[in-house]
């Protein structure tokens, strides 16, 4: 087990009864917690309860000895999380409800226009491509990580996400798709 991954499991472990632990762990984690939710949601209001719900859920639940992975565990379920809100909303709410801006809260250096062209971009990525792309860049897994998420081949996820960044920059360098 790594050192991040044991850090990790025993800020879990210990955050019901240490305010210490709980801090730490949202220091570390609530950031790509955040993005993975709202590259899934597009609304920003609709990712910070997903990430208290997970939170919430990480509360409640006594034993992570057998998790591997721990920053995978809770970004993937992060993601499921997510995935069920999607499902219980029709596809018309979800269309109002569209924030173009999701990461322009974290992005204090970068321009409004600059966020918004980026996260637009990501959003032509289909939803694997999109998805591996947001789990590797923000979520901050690799490959072997993110192939037992998706339940993939780590050579698919590879090409898949070097695909969405050929599409990125093609993007991103005023091309269009």
């Amino acid at each position: 087990m790594s050192t991040e991954n044991d850090q990790l499991t025993i800020w879990i472990k210990n955050m019901r009864t240490n305010r210490d632990a709980f801090a730490a762990l949202y220091e570390e984690m609530s950031r790509p917690m955040y993005t993975v939710a709202c590259r899934i949601l597009h609304n920003r209001t609709d990712a910070e309860d997903i990430v208290q719900d997970v939170f919430l859920k990480m509360l409640k639940t006594d034993d992570y000895t057998a998790v591997g992975k721990v920053r995978a565990y809770i970004l993937q379920m992060v993601r499921n999380e997510a995935l069920m809100l999607l499902r219980r909303r029709s596809r018309e709410d979800l269309v109002e409800d569209v924030t173009v801006d999701c990461d322009s809260a974290w992005h204090d250096s970068e321009t409004h226009e600059d966020v918004a062209a980026i996260v637009s971009a990501i959003e032509h990525l289909n939803a694997d491509e999109r998805d591996i792309f947001t789990l590797h860049v923000n979520g901050e897994l690799g490959f072997e990580e993110i192939a037992g998420i998706m339940n993939m081949s780590i050579s698919a996820v590879y090409r898949r996400y070097q695909k969405a960044l050929k599409k990125l920059r093609k993007m991103m360098n005023g091309g269009s798709l």
